[in-house]
């Protein structure tokens, strides 16, 4: 080797390296502060989170005592939001673990989903002072690499790995995160509203009067400790012993009462005859009761509740299989 190929040589080890250790220097701190920016927001500090799409209306989520609110694009009015979803929202975006980076290139946004048709979601202090911005990208499914081997057709495919795609405004570095985010970002206004319409202590509950149309109407009581003959947490009808998985199923649904939905554009003033009318007796005497309306369209119920302010919906299948039936299928036939 003459001593200008050795020279050459050396230049281009010396050139190759510095390259390399470039890269890893840029990668390293572009990861380190895109990480800084999530984990720098305080959490206790955020007083409202605003969630952009191009395909439907923003969403904003507002602290509100101690609980939050969720407000349409208008504001004209606020309803309670689920806090569990709020809370593991801010639980989630500051934890964000970063995988690799996936460009750096601006003009491969679109491809990546962090462009204009991402997610903006945005979390505001004091005076809608903004405090950390995250624009959120597609989200795609990373199979697991079957080493070669042929699959057994009576195997279970393995589930693949979410890979969510999420850069901040500030820069153009676009990074992978091995997890979904859909269910953050896909809600509407709805999706983010608390439905419980009520929450009852199940033990409290002594008796459930079921209003129905004709004749087939009937009351079902918790039965007395008097009765040394009656099983604990039993319940009868007439005289009757009912079964005791059938009217644990519906003192699950009816002590925990949630809306499926809400029937926004409908007030109780709106509603016509009611169909079917649960009322429960509690333990201190106080009552409630919770009137059911079948919609047009026969998939819901459209429902108001006692002490409730909206009218909301039910899924009319599951309330006539778990529910709304007759006294008969309640019996203990066994």
């Amino acid at each position: 080797m003459t001593n200008a190929t050795q020279t050459l040589a050396v230049i281009f080890a010396g050139t190759l390296a510095l390259a390399l250790a470039t890269s890893w220097s840029w990668s390293t701190t572009s990861s380190a502060a895109f990480q800084q920016e999530l984990l720098g927001v305080d959490t206790s500090a955020v007083q409202a989170i605003e969630i952009e799409r191009s395909d439907r209306s923003p969403v904003r989520l507002e602290r509100s005592g101690g609980g939050w609110s969720v407000a349409p694009p208008d504001t004209s009015v606020t309803y309670p939001a689920n806090a569990q979803s709020v809370n593991q929202l801010l639980g989630t975006l500051p934890s964000l673990q970063v995988g690799a980076v996936a460009t750096r290139q601006p003009d491969k946004h679109p491809q990546y989903g962090v462009d204009s048709t991402g997610t903006t979601i945005t979390m505001l202090g004091d005076g809608d002072q903004e405090l950390g911005q995250l624009i959120v990208g597609r989200t795609r499914i990373r199979r697991p690499e079957s080493g070669g081997q042929r699959r057994n057709p009576m195997q279970r495919r393995r589930r693949g790995t979410p890979v969510t795609y999420v850069r901040t405004p500030d820069r153009p570095d676009v990074y992978s995160i091995e997890q979904s985010l859909r269910s953050l970002t896909s809600r509407s206004v709805e999706g983010w509203r608390d439905k419980t319409v009520w929450a009852l202590d199940r033990s409290q509950i002594q008796r459930i009067d079921f209003r129905y149309p004709a004749d087939s109407s009937f009351t079902m009581e918790r039965a007395t400790r008097s009765d040394t003959s009656a099983a604990p947490d039993a319940w009868v009808s007439a005289g009757d012993t009912l079964s005791r998985g059938k009217t644990s199923s519906l003192l699950r649904t009816l002590a925990s009462l949630r809306a499926d939905g809400f029937a926004e554009n409908m007030t109780k003033e709106d509603l016509g005859e009611v169909s079917y009318t649960i009322g429960i007796e509690l333990a201190d005497g106080s009552r409630r009761t919770v009137q059911l309306r079948s919609d047009p369209a026969g998939r819901n119920y459209v429902a108001t509740a006692s002490g409730y302010p909206y009218v909301v919906e039910f899924r009319r299948q599951s309330w006539d299989r778990s529910v709304l039936q007759g006294r008969s299928a309640f019996l203990d036939n066994e």
